[in-house]
C-alpha cells in the first residue's frame, strides 16, 4: 500500500525537508501552506496521515501565523466525514505552548507530534510516521476482530492501584514495570481537593525525569489504551476525556473516578478466607469474585468465561484470572469440548467450599 500525507506547512524550508522525508520513505503526499489552501485536499481525502505546523495563516501569504489556526484546522479536519479516523501529527516549534496546545487537541485526531527543527537521530520524524502508521494498523485489525462495536458509554467506575498494576473497572492498563512514568502520574493524580473534585496538576508538575513533552505522551498513551482495553473487553466507549480530564489548571482525574489504594494491603491484612479446609487469605474483591463464581456455578448454571464476567459486570481478563485460581486450587473444572463446554464444580465437597 502507497501511504499518502497531506502536509500543511507554510515555512518552504521546512517544507522542503519534510517533502525529502516523505520521498525517502516512498511516500506521496499534497502540500498546503494555509487553513484555506487545506480545505480542497481535505474535502477530497484518501490521506492515511496528516503532518500539521501549528502555527499556520488562515490565507495563503497574508496575515499572521498563529498556533490558533492551526489548533482550528486540526479541528475542522477531524469534523470532515473524508477524515474520520485520519492520524494527525503535529509539528511544533513553540516548546511548551506548542505540547499543551496539540495534547488538548488529542480528541480532534492528533494522536502525536514533533518538535521542530526535527532531531536527526532518535525520535525523527520517519520515525514518529512509522510508529503512527503501524499503531492505526493495529487498531484497525483489533476493530475488525472485534464482535460488536462498544457503544455503551463510560459512565465512571473505580481506579484500584495494586502492588503490580493499576486497574480501571477491573481491567488493568497501568504496569508497573512497563509504564513507570503513567504509574507516578496517576499516583499524583488521585489526590482530591476536596470530596467533589480531584486536585488538578500542570504538566510540569507532572513530568519528573521525563519531562512535560513526557507526560503530554505518556496520558495521550494511557487515554488511547484506556478506550482499546476498555473498549475490547467491556464493550464500553470511552472518550479521551472521560478518565483524566484536561482543565485550565492542568490534567485531573475525572470526578466518576473513583480511587482505591491496595498497594500495602497484604494477603494477610486482606482477611482469611477458608477454601476446602485450607486458609487462603485473598484480598475482599478477589474472594468476593471467586464466591460469586461458585455460587453461580452451584446454582446449576453452566457457564463459560465470557458469560461469568457479563454476571460479575469484570472485564474478560479478571474473570479469566479468578477462574483459573479456582481451577489450579482444585474447586471447579472445565466439562465438555473447548467450544461448547462450561465450568462445573469438581466434586461434592466443592459445594461448600467457599465460606467465611
Amino acid at each position: 500500500m502507497t501511504h499518502r500525507a497531506l502536509v500543511v506547512e507554510d515555512n518552504e524550508d521546512i517544507a522542503e525537508r519534510v517533502t525529502e522525508i516523505l520521498d525517502s520513505l516512498g511516500h506521496e503526499y499534497v502540500c498546503a501552506r494555509s487553513q484555506e489552501e487545506a480545505r480542497q485536499p481535505i474535502a477530497e481525502g484518501g490521506f492515511q496521515y496528516v503532518l500539521l505546523d501549528l502555527s499556520i495563516p488562515v490565507k495563503t501569504q497574508r496575515g499572521l501565523d498563529t498556533i490558533e489556526y492551526g489548533a482550528n484546522l486540526a479541528k475542522e479536519m477531524h469534523r470532515s466525514p473524508t477524515m474520520q479516523g485520519v492520524p494527525i501529527i503535529v509539528m511544533t516549534a513553540y516548546g511548551k505552548e506548542g505540547l499543551e496546545i496539540a495534547a488538548s487537541l488529542c480528541e480532534h485526531g492528533v494522536v502525536d507530534f514533533i518538535n521542530k527543527p526535527f532531531p536527526r537521530t532518535g525520535r525523527t520524524l520517519a520515525s514518529v510516521i512509522h510508529s503512527v502508521l503501524d499503531r492505526t494498523r493495529r487498531r484497525h485489525m483489533t476493530t475488525d476482530r472485534a464482535t460488536e462495536t462498544p457503544d455503551k458509554p463510560f459512565q465512571g467506575g473505580g481506579l484500584v492501584f495494586y502492588a503490580d498494576r493499576v486497574e480501571l473497572c477491573g481491567v488493568a492498563v497501568v504496569s508497573s514495570s512497563k509504564s513507570a512514568q503513567m504509574w507516578a502520574i496517576l499516583d499524583t493524580l488521585k489526590q482530591r481537593l476536596n470530596e467533589d473534585r480531584y486536585r488538578a496538576f500542570p504538566g510540569i508538575a507532572l513530568a519528573g525525569k521525563g519531562g512535560q513533552g513526557g507526560v503530554a505522551g505518556s496520558i495521550r498513551d494511557f487515554r488511547r489504551n484506556v478506550a482499546e482495553l476498555l473498549g475490547r473487553e467491556l464493550g464500553v466507549l470511552v472518550k479521551p476525556q472521560d478518565v483524566i480530564e484536561t482543565s485550565t489548571s492542568g490534567y485531573r482525574l475525572k470526578k466518576w473516578i473513583a480511587v482505591k489504594d491496595l498497594r500495602q494491603a497484604t494477603r494477610a491484612q486482606a482477611g482469611g478466607r477458608v477454601i476446602r479446609g485450607i486458609e487462603a487469605p485473598v484480598e475482599d474483591a478477589e474472594s468476593e469474585r471467586q464466591e460469586r463464581i461458585i455460587g453461580l456455578i452451584r446454582a446449576g448454571e453452566r457457564l463459560r468465561v465470557p458469560e461469568i464476567a457479563n454476571r460479575l459486570h469484570c472485564s474478560y481478563s479478571t474473570a479469566k484470572r479468578s477462574v483459573e485460581t479456582l481451577k489450579a486450587d482444585g474447586h471447579i473444572t472445565f466439562v465438555g469440548a473447548t467450544k461448547t463446554g462450561y465450568y462445573d464444580l469438581l466434586d461434592d465437597k466443592a459445594l461448600a467450599a467457599v465460606r467465611e
